[in-house]
């Protein structure tokens, strides 16, 4: 064997360890809730996925004009294997009386070949809809983010 193929034989097969070798990277991606109360009457948190028993009683709501600001960590892992785009999406609702806001954000991640780590491309976005009896103005918005890895960002979700 030359000296060339030595060394090829020898790139390809650090390259194949360190491919083979890579686990998926596991992350904690922190979502920050900024939720504006733009209404006469306290908002509660109708719904969500959260196991709402771990918090304090009273911890979601928002007084009248005002705004709370929470976060929610979550597992998230964009290291190689994977085939499809990894998703993290959540929806929680929040009302007063017979007026409801259901908002809804995602953060949707795609990977595309890295030598050691795959390169990455995310999006995210965040929307509201009046989802109570009486109709109320619902808005929803992405404010940060961050594009490094864990990919971090904050929703800013508005009622009334």
């Amino acid at each position: 064997m030359t000296h060339v193929n030595k060394y090829l034989a020898t790139a390809v097969m650090a390259i194949s360890l360190a491919l083979t070798g890579v686990n998926a990277q596991a992350d904690v991606t922190t979502l920050t809730f900024e939720i504006v109360n733009n209404t006469s009457e306290p908002l509660k948190l109708n719904r969500s996925s959260w196991d709402l028993s771990l918090a304090a009683p009273g911890f979601f709501d928002v007084d009248p004009y005002s705004e709370h600001s929470y976060e929610a960590n979550y597992k998230t892992s964009f290291g190689y294997p994977r085939k499809t785009p990894a998703t993290l999406r959540e929806v929680i609702s929040y009302a007063t009386g017979n007026r409801e806001c259901t908002f809804t954000t995602a953060l949707r991640v795609t990977q595309s070949f890295g030598v050691f780590k795959p390169a990455l491309s995310s999006t995210r976005s965040a929307s509201a809809t009046s989802t109570g009896i009486d109709d109320v103005k619902c808005e929803a918005r992405v404010t940060e983010k961050t594009d490094k890895v864990p990919l971090d960002y904050s929703v800013r979700f508005t009622m009334g």
